[in-house]
């Protein structure tokens, strides 16, 4: 009989030109069906690993704060300071504060001594950088908890930004003090997007930065200092002695700020959750039968050529119509004072360190005008 297979080739030669085998099935491709599968599976396995990595790198640098933790590489200088207020709030426990300021690193530098020459009433700052309404509501909720028959007058800075669902720090969430108050679904979500913020482009940027160079230098951390009544005693920057200098700092400071509020946290409007905070943190205070003041924060003036790229003017619209709603639409007793512009409370554009940190001298006329309205004190 003829030999019917000098014609095609034969061995593993088969396999690569694709030709039928003699059951009529197709040869396989020398990586196999189910190569690709394997490859994405691979690349997915690597890429989960890489992120894995990342995540616990910058979890254990923490080189933000965004972990509320206080490591040697923090490089923003108050990274740590929920775990400080915190703390010196507790310290009053014998001798509780009458009056309670709250609010984000704006705040921070506003001196309750002022308010005790005023009011004549022990206060404490419980003001945190990047405060959020929900920082706020927990410090509340613990205030409420420990001085249920005492409850003190909330004076709260408000910066327009803070309705956002995004924020950078979540220290207050992840305290075991503050986090007793947040239900499990809220948890989960913090938890979420704090992982979200380890696995940013820039965070794992800043980590690396500050791990090669070792942290801040100690001769800074040691000036990162609070006082007991949770004043912050250090200063941002050094105060600006020229216009110039002033320009260059504004600008330097603009150009983060709107990099995080506008463009990582594309807020774009008055968003829900910092709302229902907001508004839950006003009825816990009626309830124990104050009404705080609310004062919005100002930006120094020659940072609004930067925040008119985000319509910031919109915003501000948007949450001034948001507290009156409030008001009058939702029954929530609070006084409001718009210090936006820095005339309603006799600042000046030369008394900031940056675009959005005014210096004592400010804050100090900011306090005394909200003194003059009788909003220092419970009515």
């Amino acid at each position: 009989m003829a030999d019917i297979t000098h014609n095609r080739p034969v061995g593993p030669a088969a396999a690569f030109v694709g030709e039928d085998d003699h059951d009529g099935s197709r040869a396989a491709t020398p990586w196999g069906a189910g190569a690709p599968r394997r490859f994405v599976a691979l690349l997915f396995s690597a890429l989960f690993v890489l992120l894995a990595l990342v995540l616990a790198f910058d979890y254990f640098v923490d080189a933000t704060g965004v972990t509320g933790r206080n490591t040697k590489w923090n490089v923003v200088g108050n990274a740590k300071d929920r775990t400080v207020k915190l703390d010196y709030y507790e310290r009053l426990a014998a001798n509780p504060p009458q009056t309670v300021l709250l609010g984000s690193s704006r705040t921070m530098k506003f001196e309750p001594s002022v308010v005790e020459a005023i009011t004549g009433e022990r206060t404490f700052n419980a003001a945190v950088s990047g405060g959020t309404p929900e920082d706020s509501l927990l410090f509340v909720k613990l205030i409420a908890q420990r001085q249920p028959n005492n409850f003190p007058h909330l004076v709260w800075g408000v910066d327009v930004d803070a309705f956002r669902d995004k924020q950078l720090r979540d220290g207050l969430a992840q305290d075991p003090r503050t986090q007793q108050f947040l239900s499990t679904p809220r948890r989960v979500m913090n938890t979420v997007t704090m992982v979200g913020t380890l696995l940013e482009w820039q965070t794992l940027k800043t980590s690396v930065q500050s791990l090669g160079r070792g942290g801040p230098a100690p001769s800074t951390a040691a000036k990162r200092t609070y006082a007991p009544d949770g004043f912050q005693e250090w200063e941002l920057h050094p105060v600006a002695t020229t216009p110039d200098l002033l320009r260059r700092q504004v600008a330097t400071e603009m150009r983060q700020y709107t990099q995080a509020i506008f463009v990582r946290d594309d807020y774009t409007k008055v968003e829900d959750a910092p709302t229902e905070d907001f508004e839950e943190l006003i009825r816990i205070a009626n309830r124990h039968g104050d009404v705080p003041t609310v004062f919005l924060t100002p930006y120094q003036p020659g940072a609004q050529r930067f925040l008119d790229r985000y319509d910031i003017r919109a915003r501000t619209r948007e949450v001034r119509a948001l507290l009156e709603r409030l008001q009058t639409g939702r029954g929530l007793r609070f006084e409001v004072a718009d210090f936006t512009d820095l005339a309603n409370f006799g600042g000046t554009a030369t008394q900031f360190y940056d675009g959005v940190h005014m210096t004592t001298v400010n804050t100090s006329a900011a306090l005394r005008e909200l003194g003059r309205r009788g909003l220092l004190t419970r009515p």
